[in-house]
């Protein structure tokens, strides 16, 4: 499935394997500049609704890399659950066609915080943000959980790397 824009172009799109009670997400992407706009989500819940009218859809299983927290928190912002961690075992090394540059070989450094806005509102959010950026994080998505619980998630800056 899809999230196609205005303009024709693809703007996420959400990839899943058909089993008898299972779905299997197998890709998932957003667009770099259709990022924290709740496209995976809504993709997601389209998803999640479909299995639900099917009615014998038990769960819809993704994976993610262990370094990905942002992934990993918004699946948990969406009420995944976390149930296994999976190991492999590499029997060689994958063909590699060009060299990796320094940046690409860098996993970038993530900081997940949980925010509760309380009843002052988004004012103290705004003041632990630009915290963050004092400390040399980059603000790279926020996940609304309830009207005052956020999940909050931060990209050390490339300059401070």
């Amino acid at each position: 499935m899809a999230a196609i824009g205005k303009d024709g172009k693809a703007m996420g799109l959400l990839i899943y394997l058909l089993d008898r009670s299972r779905w299997y997400i197998s890709l998932s992407y957003t667009a770099p500049e259709h990022r924290r706009k709740h496209i995976h989500t809504a993709l997601f819940e389209a998803l999640r609704d479909e299995g639900l009218q099917k009615g014998n859809i038990v769960s819809i299983d993704c994976r993610t890399h262990v370094n990905n927290l942002a992934a990993q928190a918004a699946f948990e912002a969406q009420g995944r659950t976390k149930e296994f961690i999976e190991y492999s075992f590499r029997l060689k090394d994958e063909v590699v066609v060009q060299e990796p540059t320094a940046e690409e070989m860098r996993m970038p450094e993530y900081l997940v915080e949980p925010f509760d806005t309380g009843p002052v509102g988004l004012k103290n959010m705004q003041a632990f943000i630009n915290e963050k950026a004092a400390e040399g994080y980059e603000l790279q998505q926020v996940i609304e959980r309830s009207m005052c619980q956020w999940v909050l998630i931060f990209r050390r800056g490339a300059d401070r790397a």
